[in-house]
């Protein structure tokens, strides 16, 4: 086969025309084998070696040899440290340009992560020295240099307190906010209006749908259709539903074509609910296909008036793609709330856009007498304005699960590993001891026989060294619990009177019990419960908790298939979520399904999507984009709403405990917001705002005008 394939022709039945197909298959299949051996021998997993060929075919052992960085763009799942890996074990000098550039890329593409659209020198510096242990110092200006000159990163010189400095992009952030800003410009058009009509029809149609409008929501309405662009903000309760759906009746009435858009499917379905009209999520507005969106300045939507709800989740690249699919002649209205989080990509897109005060926002802050009703409006917007709300828990009042209450506080706490370790430290120290103490004091020839026993009748009066934080703890009354629970109630200086742990339940626990026990008995078994947890690691972060949720309501069973990837386990019945845009599969990052079947002989599965149950097929290397959703992070709720919440709020998670953070988890809740943990830490989390200012020039390119590279900060 190897060396004389064409003497198969000497075995009866293969003719020329098979010897053909024979030898295509074994050079194709040479060729794979090839690629696997390399790939492998420089510790690239057979699941991404085979996408690797998939990708780059007969030439990816010289792709990969060429630019072993080029992995980490082009595969999700290879980050910078595997394409390192492989450019380190195929002989790349740890020095060398190619190794540093990449490095360089790296940082500037992970600022995003932090909602970066770009980094000054020192940041970047910094950046190398965490990722790669290499201070360039004086010889990183020749670096950046070098990649602006290779078109590889672009810069910007902005000013701050009369000093100026250079900021460092990626090409496509650099150009997204520069078309942002532009864009926002040229949506000049004259609108011909009559104002007095206008207040006229809205006073008519109101009447007529016993609607009552603030004089908030009224001008906002009579503003929005008469500027080419514009806001509407505004927090829980406020009307901004009710606001959009009469300036939609009335640009309907003015017989303008409207579309209507959300950045998640769970925003569109509430919009389409609300309006009683079609909303497409942006992706789907502007048709992506083939790798990039249909619609766009060559082909632009089809519309008089574009509104877009959520839009504190629009990311300077994407706003900039829609934006650019906006026809001359068409206004905009962006709705959304900028006390929320910011978007999870680049950029800080709604709140720059009102910081540059050139756009017209109309800011809604009245509160309605209905939306009053509501603890969850009420509190958010206590929290909002740096209050925090007293909370009524049911271990005090057990009827408030029955009289309509939408907003609890179940006191509890976990062990944090500091209060673990020194519990261990504890029950080890002293279980030796009193086992030591117990052999001398039973051996008959023992010389401390009665010293022991008459002297030192307690192992607690042995030595042992208390840390500061723990001098008020009982040592032996710590040494003798049985359980976690008793012990973390030891180590505890004040344990509150409501708390879970009298009854033996520790915050984890709790969450256990609502998500299977409470809500469904309180609220209806098909409640669609999210639990929304500020991190990922720790005992209350994701991994944990989905791992914990897991195992207690969807736990392996005969009949029911699983897959493992990496450390996670898939089963049928498992709530999932979709962790970053996959354009071929149509679906995106935060999108939450069930997986309704999953096939173990070919690794692959069967995902129905909320809210419509769209399916999706995904191949087995789609499954690793996949997580369990059980418990999801704030950050991932944005722009959805559930019936029923619950957000674990402990002091393990004090570096993410923010006042928006905590803000946003809460306004996530439909009919019930359930917080678990200790009302320290809430109290932490609203008194603690988050100064960390993302770094983009959107404001200033506004102000200052999308032609000019020089602008103010």
């Amino acid at each position: 086969m190897k060396n004389e394939i064409h003497r198969l022709t000497d075995v009866a039945g293969i003719a020329k025309k098979k010897l053909t197909m024979i030898e295509q298959a074994w050079t194709e299949h040479r060729a794979i084998r090839d690629v696997m051996i390399f790939l492998q021998g420089h510790g690239i997993s057979t699941l991404f070696a085979v996408r690797i060929y998939k990708e780059y075919g007969d030439k990816s052992i010289a792709t990969v040899t060429e630019d072993p960085y080029r992995l980490a763009n082009d595969f999700y799942g290879i980050g910078f440290f595997s394409a390192d890996k492989v450019a380190l074990s195929i002989g790349l000098s740890e020095t060398s340009q190619q190794r540093i550039i990449a490095a360089i890329k790296h940082v500037l593409a992970a600022s995003r992560e932090q909602g970066h659209c770009f980094l000054t020198e020192p940041q970047i510096n910094a950046g190398i020295i965490e990722l790669i242990e290499m201070n360039l110092g004086e010889q990183l200006p020749a670096y950046l240099e070098l990649m602006q000159q290779d078109n590889q990163l672009r810069t910007r010189q902005l000013s701050k307190e009369e000093t100026e400095y250079t900021c460092y992009y990626s090409k496509t952030l650099f150009y997204d906010e520069a078309t942002v800003a532009k864009k926002l410009q040229e949506i000049k058009q004259d609108i011909t209006t009559e104002p007095e009509r206008i207040a006229s029809w809205i006073t008519r149609y109101c009447q007529s749908k016993s609607i009552s409008l603030s004089e908030e929501q009224a001008d906002g309405v009579k503003g929005v259709v008469q500027h080419p662009f514009a806001i509407l903000t505004g927090g829980p309760g406020c009307g901004k539903t009710t606001t959009t759906l009469v300036i939609v009746r009335l640009l309907e009435a003015m017989k303008k074509k409207v579309l209507l858009a959300a950045p998640t499917g769970r925003a569109t379905q509430r919009m389409s609910e609300v309006i009683g009209r079609e909303a497409k999520t942006i992706h789907r507005l502007l048709e992506w296909k083939n790798g990039e969106f249909q619609r766009n300045e060559e082909m632009p939507l089809e519309a008089d008036f574009l509104i877009v709800d959520e839009c504190s989740m629009l990311d300077i690249s994407l706003t900039a793609s829609l934006l650019k699919a906006i026809p001359p002649d068409c206004q905009v209205l962006f709705i959304g709330d900028p006390d929320q989080l910011p978007s999870v990509g680049a950029g800080n897109v709604i709140k720059d856009i009102i910081a540059s005060g050139v756009m017209p926002c109309y800011r809604l802050t009245k509160v309605f007498r209905q939306a009053q009703a509501s603890l969850i409006i009420k509190y958010a917007h206590q929290i909002n304005q740096g209050q925090t709300p007293y909370i009524d828990s049911p271990f005090k009042k057990p009827g408030i699960w029955q009289d309509g209450t939408d907003c609890l506080f179940l006191d509890s706490d976990e062990a944090t590993k500091e209060q673990i370790s020194f519990i261990t430290r504890v029950k080890r120290h002293f279980d030796w001891k009193t086992a030591e103490l117990e052999t001398l004091a039973s051996a008959e020839d023992s010389p401390f026989k009665f010293r022991i026993q008459e002297d030192i009748t307690s192992p607690y009066e042995a030595e042992f060294i208390v840390p500061n934080k723990f001098k008020h703890v009982d040592l032996e009354k710590l040494h003798k619990t049985e359980n976690q629970v008793n012990a973390l109630k030891s180590v505890l200086k004040k344990v509150h009177p409501w708390s879970s742990l009298h009854y033996g339940l520790s915050a984890i626990d709790i969450v256990v019990k609502l998500y299977l026990e409470w809500i469904p008995k309180y609220h209806g078994q098909d409640t669609e419960i999210q639990i929304l947890t500020p991190m990922t690691r720790g005992s209350l972060g994701t991994a944990n908790l989905n791992k914990v949720i897991q195992q207690v309501a969807n736990p392996p069973v005969n009949g029911k298939s699983q897959l493992k990837v990496g450390e996670r386990i898939f089963r049928e019945g498992d709530r999932v979520i979709h962790r970053r845009n996959n354009y071929d599969l149509n679906v995106f990052n935060g999108d939450i399904g069930k997986i309704t079947q999953i096939d173990n002989e070919d690794l692959t599965a069967i995902v129905s999507f909320y809210p419509d149950n769209r399916e999706v097929y995904y191949k087995k290397e789609d499954i690793m984009e996949l997580d369990l959703a059980y418990a999801i992070t704030i950050h991932k709720s944005q722009g959805s709403e559930f019936k029923a919440v619950i957000i674990p709020v402990l002091t393990q998670h004090f570096n993410m405990l923010y006042r928006n953070l905590i803000y946003t988890g809460l306004t996530r809740a439909k009919q019930l917001a359930v917080f678990v943990g200790t009302r320290k830490a809430l109290s932490m989390a609203i008194r603690q705002q988050d100064t960390s200012r993302r770094q983009t020039a959107l404001e200033e390119l506004i102000r200052e005008g999308a032609g000019s590279n020089k602008v103010g900060l």
